[in-house]
Order: C-alpha cells, then sequence, then structure tokens
C-alpha cells in the first residue's frame, strides 16, 4: 500500500510505503518548536520505502548540532515539513501531516509525553470544532 504526500505550495511530492515500523505522537522540546505545534506525528518506514516523485533536490535539510539524531526537512518555498533520513539512512521520519493520503492506521503511543507543553490536552472533546474551508472561524450573522 502506497501514500502520496507532499509541501503546501506543491513544489516536491513523494510516495512512502507501508508498512509503517512505527507511527506515533512526539511531545518533546524539539519536536513542538520544529513543528509549532503541541506535538509531533510521525510515521517510521525503512528508507527504502520512501520515493521522491518530484522536487527532491529543493528539500532543506537542518541537522541539530548538538544531538545525535534530530533533524528537520522541509521545503524552501513555503516551509512545509517534510520526510527525512535517520542520519545513518536506515529510516525515513515521515511527518504524518505532510500525506495528501488517508491513513488506515492510528498512531500507536505517546513519546515523551512527561515534557509535553503545559496547555496540551488529550481529551479534546470539549473543545469547540469549526469546519470551514481553510480552518478558521466562521464570519459572524452580525
Amino acid at each position: 500500500m502506497k501514500f502520496s504526500g507532499g509541501c503546501l505550495c506543491g513544489e516536491i511530492e513523494f510516495e512512502i510505503s507501508a508498512p509503517f515500523s512505527e507511527f506515533t505522537h512526539c511531545y518533546c522540546k524539539r519536536c513542538r518548536k520544529a513543528t509549532g505545534a503541541g506535538r509531533s506525528s510521525v510515521l517510521i518506514a525503512p528508507s527504502s520505502q520512501l520515493r521522491w516523485i518530484r522536487g527532491a533536490s529543493k528539500i532543506k535539510r537542518w541537522d541539530l548540532p548538538t544531538a545525535s539524531s534530530f533533524a528537520t526537512s522541509f521545503c524552501p518555498e513555503c516551509g512545509s515539513p517534510l520526510p527525512r533520513l535517520t542520519r545513518d539512512g536506515e529510516a525515513a521520519v515521515v511527518p504524518a501531516g505532510s500525506l495528501d493520503s488517508d491513513l488506515p492506521l492510528s498512531p500507536e503511543c505517546h513519546e515523551n509525553f512527561a515534557s509535553k507543553a503545559n496547555w496540551v490536552c488529550l481529551d479534546e472533546t470539549r473543545l469547540t470544532v469549526y469546519d470551514t474551508d481553510f480552518g478558521g472561524r466562521p464570519e459572524s450573522a452580525d
């Protein structure tokens, strides 16, 4: 089974094949800063399962110099997070939000949960839901 994805501006596209060795939410400070969100949601697969459709030469990668394994990859045009290989090249780390395809599976665990931001909540059923075309709030009728 294959899943397609890419960046927001469409300059970079990829395909990743199942099975995945891991699907996780990580709450560590590094992942929060890299995503600008309360957690990162990533799929891990052998690097041989990742195939770039277009734009691979445009991808920018940044390795955190003080870490043995932390890096980010992104589109230099729109800034979207993109898949990256681990430093040893054996695994592909794929931001789940970069996929255009629906996934038939859910994350298996919460990593580094003790490091989560104090505003992160797991039970989001109490939050108001807005369904608009662009994720914003509907305009008031006033």
